[in-house]
């Protein structure tokens, strides 16, 4: 069994309804476009049954001369003024009015003739290759009428609205359920799981709201408009409208069994393919580590493999559902070989004339397409299925409880002291990072977290901002209790510095000015020359209009974090966390970093997670973090006259660095 079968889970035939109950519920906004689709559809049909009797006439008024009719065919009565209009002109006079009805419904619906190579339909589509990931792309951007010309360019154009409207809002809802995730929960996500389920597997909605809106009622009203004028004018031969009306329920009994092979292999089709998209990104994002570790090939082998899953599954789910087209083709097949061979003696005796033929071709062909797709329309569903569920389980998976209150509405504001008390907090998998945690920061400190590694002096610091909420305990900002929407006021306060520093590929003003989107170039300049970045942004060719590359890759890490620091700054935020933010740098510049942080304190609070001594020994506070626990907590001076394990950690340092 393949590392692709092995995660995946069945989805069962309740699942499945239940999937399409749901997109059928998100639809609802969009009701009365997806209306408007369905009454011009339902409106085509007029052309569909319209379309065989013009070639009836020029059979047998025209081909074989009859004036009357010999047939104990009726004429619909739509069909009568036509036929009153050609009543006793000659042949030639029949073949050019009839040749100007042709090209008006060239010029309406694009189709003229039988129900068969004469009749076109208004589609358009991109180009696709052959994996899940582009066609559902093309999905997206397809559109569809039964009809062509004038007619169906309208509703083909106004397909693709509702289409783009509807799969714009769900990408946007899925990307807006991401972005408010956890980082928990976002760090045990690949970045191409989320873009394959956010591009590739949101598509699914057109198809299945489209499928379940507009078919079924267009197709049962064909058929009921379709067989209430077989019954009219072939009322002789029963057998017609039977074998076609067959049809259907022989389909559905016939294909339910490649329904749930769909689904099952266009899940692993999904999943191949969402695990390719992955690897292509860890690749592109650690390939300094790929190139560095020589790598390359391990990486090119392991991609290789990948892709031939991705295809390898895709081949499966192509297999599945040509045999299901195959069974739906022979079914329809079968039932016009039956109702022909019954219908045959009829023309043979001359009970029918032999433009006849056309008209029961055309209608037997419209009922047969009306059955044969509501036969497959449940076999139809399940690949999209297997998409629409991977996009609901991210919808429904847990996301922050913090407010989306704008700070009008939400007018709180930190002004003097942050403080937590007997806080816990323990990973997902049930690990206790932190213990009964006992903090408390002042506007105008600067508070040091030091510790050992993996002492839990950065889960520490995310709890602040609320980038992860704790398990028990109080967090309390100038005496309020904070939570929910607080909590989110409180983070639009807080501006943090990570350890690793994202930048984006702009210029490094354009970096700076993300702290503060009105920040003047003053403001952005006075900011880098406190995070002690001017100097070398002065020295580049473009100064501060230099782009600095696919996240900062053009920057060194020491520059890279400067530019971090001061977006911090530009910020104005009132509370300034930053994670080892010398770790990356020379001696002099953390000098002139700790000087230039000494000198802003006055107006914020300023939080350091840190190991160097240089660094944190200039702190208010400083808090001795091991296993999860405050050790002990004081100033500098204090900790090294207690002994404790401050103490030791300052004699490690300074042996090490005399050694």
């Amino acid at each position: 069994m393949s590392e692709v079968e092995s995660e995946h889970e069945p989805i069962s035939n309740s699942r499945a309804l239940e999937v399409i109950a749901r997109a059928m519920v998100y639809s609802f906004q969009y009701k009365f476009e997806l209306a408007v689709k369905a009454a011009t559809q339902m409106t085509s049909i007029f052309w569909i049954l319209f379309l065989p009797w013009p070639a009836k006439l020029i059979v047998d008024y025209v081909v074989l001369g009859q004036v009357e009719m010999s047939s104990s065919t009726v004429l619909p009565f739509f069909f009568l003024p036509l036929v009153e209009l050609l009543d006793g002109r000659e042949p030639l006079q029949i073949t050019f009015l009839l040749g100007g009805v042709f090209l008006l419904m060239i010029l309406l619906v694009g189709a003229y003739g039988t129900d068969g190579a004469q009749r076109d339909a208004a589609t358009a589509a991109l180009a696709e290759g052959e994996d899940s990931a582009t066609r559902s792309e093309n999905q997206a951007n397809s559109m569809h009428s039964l009809v062509s010309g004038f007619f169906g360019l309208f509703e083909a154009l106004w397909h693709i609205r509702i289409a783009h409207r509807m799969n714009h809002q769900l990408r946007s809802e899925l990307f807006h359920h991401f972005q408010a995730q956890s980082l928990t929960q976002y760090s045990s996500r690949s970045i191409g799981d989320v873009v394959y389920r956010s591009m590739y597997d949101t598509p699914s909605i057109s198809n299945i709201v489209f499928n379940l809106w507009v078919g079924p009622a267009t197709s049962a009203v064909n058929l009921t408009v379709t067989i209430l004028m077989m019954y009219l004018v072939f009322r002789s031969e029963p057998v017609v409208v039977w074998c076609a009306l067959a049809i259907a329920p022989l389909n559905f009994v016939m294909v339910l069994y490649f329904a749930g092979l769909v689904r099952k292999y266009g899940s692993y089709a999904r999943e191949a393919g969402a695990k390719t998209t992955a690897l292509i990104e860890e690749s592109l994002v650690n390939v300094l580590a790929v190139q560095g570790l020589g790598m390359s090939n391990q990486q090119e082998a392991q991609f290789e493999a990948a892709s031939a899953e991705s295809y390898r599954r895709f081949r499966q789910l192509t297999v599945v559902r040509i045999l299901g087209s195959f069974t739906a083709a022979f079914v329809g097949n079968a039932m016009l070989f039956v109702a022909f061979y019954f219908l045959a003696p009829s023309f043979i005796a001359g009970k029918f004339a032999p433009g006849d033929w056309f008209v029961i071709y055309g209608y037997f062909g419209a009922i047969a397409a009306s059955s044969t797709y509501l036969g497959r329309l449940w076999l139809d569903l399940q690949e999209n299925v297997t998409g629409m569920d991977r996009v609901f389980s991210i919808l429904d998976s847990p996301r922050e409880t913090l407010g989306q209150q704008s700070d009008e509405d939400q007018p709180f504001r930190f002004e003097k002291r942050l403080e937590l008390k007997q806080l816990y907090y323990q990973y997902p998998d049930g690990t206790q990072a932190l213990r009964d945690i006992e903090f408390h920061a002042e506007k105008g400190e600067m508070v040091a977290l030091v510790g050992p590694t993996g002492a839990g002096k950065t889960t520490l610091a995310y709890l602040i901002p609320g980038l992860i909420e704790p398990g028990s305990g109080q967090y309390l900002v100038d005496g309020q209790t904070l939570s929910g929407r607080l909590l989110s006021a409180l983070r639009r306060q807080v501006a943090f510095v990570f350890q690793e520093a994202s930048l984006f590929d702009v210029s490094i003003a354009e970096n700076i000015k993300m702290g503060r989107a009105d920040a003047t170039d003053a403001e952005i300049q006075r900011a880098a020359e406190i995070a002690n970045a001017a100097s070398f942004i002065n020295s580049l060719p473009e100064g501060y209009q230099t782009r600095v590359g696919r996240s900062g890759g053009k920057l060194s890490v020491g520059q890279k974090q400067r530019i971090a620091i001061a977006r911090a700054l530009v910020s104005e935020k009132p509370i300034i966390i930053l994670d080892e933010p010398t770790a990356a740098l020379d001696p002099e510049t953390e000098r002139g970093l700790v000087r230039s942080l000494n000198e802003i304190r006055t107006d914020h609070v300023v939080i350091l997670v840190a190991h160097r001594l240089a660094t944190i020994r200039s702190a208010d506070r400083i808090y001795y973090l091991e296993d999860g626990r405050i050790i002990e907590s004081g100033s500098h001076q204090q900790l090294l006259a207690s002994g404790g394990p401050y103490s030791r950690f300052v004699e490690l340092q300074t042996k090490g660095s005399e050694n």
